[in-house]
């Protein structure tokens, strides 16, 4: 009985080396399986020198524990080795007991071998092994070591049977158990190890390959400890010029409060995974937006936690939501605050009930005017030269906006009302001064109020300005119509000589015409000023084109025709001069319908087009083209 315990504590000791087994790690598995086998063989030969004799040439010992526990842990080609050198160590010592030496041999090592085939990788998988499983297989594979005692000779078998049924239903299923138990056990733990470090270089490739930045920081001392190549990049930094310095020696001052909250969140919240915006200062001064990932972890071997953290360069984005936040409540021509933060201003102001407040409504006279003589531009460039004149003129602390077209609306906060006269009035004069195609003057009309926050809102002395300022345009606008026309057509005659000299006889030619239509003074008059303005809209053609002696192709003849719309929409513009505005529109229609802007024909055709398109005809045909 003592020969079989000391069988299976050595057979223990075999843990020691499979704590020396690379599990999972050899590339080149069957030479190193090989090994393994002799090892094993060697082991077994070892416990057989040691066994437990019935008779001469009849012992037992523990090798069928070796070989099922290397058959399940070690697989077939490490088991069949060591059994085989079994095998031919066991014909060495012959005896009567042979047959059954073999059978055992063979038996264990098949039923270890099926059972790695079939349960190893789950068992492996799964982390674990059951101890009824174990046990069910040292159990059953000494049920067959018994079955083998019938191969020895009967003289025999009855003390065989007497010594080792205890033992091998007992002690052999415990050694099978403890066996594999151990070298599961140590099989779970190098593969866990091996797992861990192939984390852990998988972490490192990732942390130092990673196409974004990537970082780990003290959370106690707030230093940073590891920092990729994708970070530095970012910041235009080496790794020493980073490694060990604080985040808050990078961060832009406005994010350094931002910075410290997020710090206390990590080092309170255990779990939890921060997302912010945050900007940092590169080497070069540039300010750069990250997009920051951060969560806070610590292992059992630390003493202290560590913030990891992983950066996305989001500059670009942060520009452009910018551009669309400044977008959203500016002018894009002026610059100025647009009528949607008016509007929440106002709110505002509601709220606030400020102590002193004068509101005033400007507005550009004439602007659709001139946009249809000199084109839009021209207008949109005095309007951004009169919003430059109002903001240089502004206190600071007043308010300026664009509520519309050509209308801007200016709040004055404590001021009286002979200063807020006195600023509308030196804008003016200022605004007078632009110069528009070396012609127009351009002016603007104000309307104000002053608000009353005792009995009205806000919202009523907005009303007033406005009410104000349209009374004032009733007087302001049309006169200065009136000039921006006659303005409009001198510039015209000083940029082509060729068109004064045309409409003057034109303008002869219709009253000459009209007073033997049988017109009086008065309408001839008129039909007289008419001839004179018939081709203002040329003011908005390009000059190369009037002036071009060659023939004009499809599209610049396309070009020219638009004349009569432009004089039409002009002269509508101004009250004296609307009433004859459609005689220039129809001046190039034809009694046979082939003319143009609407093609219309005989008396369709107002009478003072017809006048001016005989007059107009007739100077083309004899007058001289210079």
């Amino acid at each position: 009985m003592y020969s079989i315990l000391y069988n299976i504590a050595m057979l223990l000791s075999l843990s020691i080396f499979f704590a020396t087994y690379p599990f999972k790690r050899l590339t080149r598995l069957s030479s190193h399986q090989v090994i393994v086998g002799v090892v094993i063989g060697f082991s077994g030969i070892l416990v057989m020198l040691n066994p437990l004799v019935i008779t001469e040439g009849l012992f037992f010992d523990s090798r069928t524990i070796l070989l099922v526990v290397s058959g399940m842990v070690f697989g077939a080609i490490p088991t069949l080795v060591g059994a085989a050198m079994m095998i031919i160590y066991r014909l060495t010592q012959g005896g009567s007991g042979i047959a059954t030496g073999l059978s055992t041999i063979t038996v264990s090592s098949l039923i270890g071998i099926i059972w790695h085939r079939l349960r190893f990788e789950k068992v492996m998988q799964r982390g674990h092994v059951k101890t009824i499983e174990l046990v069910a297989v040292g159990v059953v594979t000494h049920i067959f070591m018994l079955l083998t005692l019938s191969l020895i000779p009967a003289s025999d078998r009855g003390e065989a049977l007497r010594q080792m049924v205890v033992p091998t239903l007992v002690f052999y299923p415990l050694g099978t158990y403890l066996l594999s138990l151990l070298l599961f056990s140590q099989a779970h733990r190098i593969t866990d190890q091996i797992e861990t470090e192939k984390s852990e270089r998988l972490f490192k490739t990732m942390f130092e390959q990673a196409p974004i930045g990537m970082s780990s920081t003290d959370l106690d001392s707030g230093k940073i400890m590891n920092i990729n190549q994708s970070y530095l990049d970012l910041l235009g930094y080496q790794r020493e010029e980073v490694v060990g310095r604080r985040w808050e020696e990078f961060t832009h001052p406005e994010d350094l409060v931002a910075s410290a909250n997020t710090t206390e969140f990590l080092h309170t919240d255990e779990t939890g995974v921060l997302n912010l915006d945050k900007r940092l200062i590169r080497k070069d001064g540039a300010v750069v937006w990250l997009n920051l990932s951060l969560s806070a972890f610590a292992t059992v071997d630390m003493d202290h936690r560590e913030s990891l953290g992983m950066a996305v360069d989001v500059t670009e984005r942060k520009n452009w939501e910018q551009r669309i936040l400044w977008a959203s409540d500016h002018d894009a021509l002026t610059g100025l605050y647009n009528r949607v933060h008016f509007e929440n201003f106002v709110q505002e102001l509601e709220m606030e009930h400020s102590a002193r407040l004068i509101v005033a409504f400007l507005d550009v006279n004439g602007l659709k005017l001139l946009n249809e003589a000199f084109g839009r531009d021209e207008g949109n460039r005095l309007l951004a030269r009169i919003a430059e004149i109002l903001q240089s003129n502004l206190i600071e602390g007043d308010y300026l906006s664009r509520v519309g077209g050509d209308e801007f609306a200016i709040f004055f906060f404590d001021q009286e009302a002979g200063q807020v006269e006195t600023f509308l009035s030196r804008a003016s004069s200022d605004i007078a001064l632009i110069d528009i195609m070396g012609s127009v003057a351009p002016s603007v009309s104000w309307g104000t109020s002053e608000v009353d926050w005792s009995g009205h809102s806000l919202n009523d002395a907005i009303k007033e300005a406005e009410m104000n300022l349209a009374s004032r345009k009733v007087v302001d606008s049309p006169n200065m119509r009136g000039k921006a026309v006659y303005a409009i057509i001198n510039t015209l005659y000083e940029k082509n000589q060729r068109e004064e000299l045309h409409s003057r006889r034109v303008s002869e030619l219709c009253e000459k015409l009209a007073r033997a239509h049988g017109m009086g003074q008065e309408a001839a008059n008129e039909i007289r000023l008419v001839g004179l303005l018939h081709d203002i809209g040329k003011i908005g053609i390009d000059e190369a084109l009037l002036n071009k002696t060659d023939r004009l192709d499809a599209d610049e003849w396309k070009q020219v025709k638009r004349h009569c719309e432009i004089g039409y929409r002009l002269l509508s513009a101004v009250e004296d001069m609307a009433g004859f505005a459609h005689h220039v529109l129809y001046h190039h229609e034809r009694f046979d319908g082939t003319g143009y802007p609407k093609g219309i024909k005989g008396e369709e055709i107002p009478l003072g087009s017809r006048i001016i398109t005989i007059a107009d005809a007739f100077d083309a045909m004899t007058a001289s083209r210079t």
